[in-house]
C-alpha cells in the first residue's frame, strides 16, 4: 500500500468507488511512516440521497470519543464533501505533529 500523504485515509476511495456504501464509510487514518494513529468514519448522511449533508470524525488510537469532525453540506458535491475532508485531514496533521515535533 502505497501512503503518499502525511495522513493516509484507509479505505476512503474505495467508499466513494462504492457510492457510499455505509458498510465501508469507515477506516484507519495512517501517516506515511505506516502508523495508525487513529480511524475515520462519515456519519449522518444518507447514501442514496447525493445531496444528504453528513460529517467526517476522526478518533485517535486509544480513545473512544471524537477527537476530530468536520461537517460537509452536500455528499455528492466535491467541493463540500472535499473541502471537509482536506481540513480534517489538516487539523489531525497539525495535531500529530504537534505531538512529534521530530516527524515535521
Amino acid at each position: 500500500m502505497d501512503l503518499i500523504y502525511p495522513i493516509n485515509f484507509i479505505g476512503h476511495d474505495e467508499w466513494l468507488q462504492s457510492g457510499y456504501d455505509q458498510s465501508l464509510s469507515q477506516g484507519d487514518v495512517i501517516t506515511r511512516d505506516g502508523e495508525v494513529i487513529g480511524s475515520w468514519r462519515v456519519v449522518g448522511y444518507d447514501p442514496d440521497n447525493e445531496y444528504s449533508s453528513g460529517r467526517f470524525e476522526f478518533t485517535a488510537s486509544g480513545e473512544d470519543v471524537v477527537k476530530f469532525d468536520e461537517e460537509f453540506a452536500s455528499l455528492d458535491v466535491r467541493m463540500s464533501r472535499g473541502f471537509a475532508l482536506s481540513t480534517l485531514t489538516r487539523t489531525i496533521r497539525e495535531w500529530y505533529e504537534a505531538d512529534n515535533p521530530k516527524i515535521s
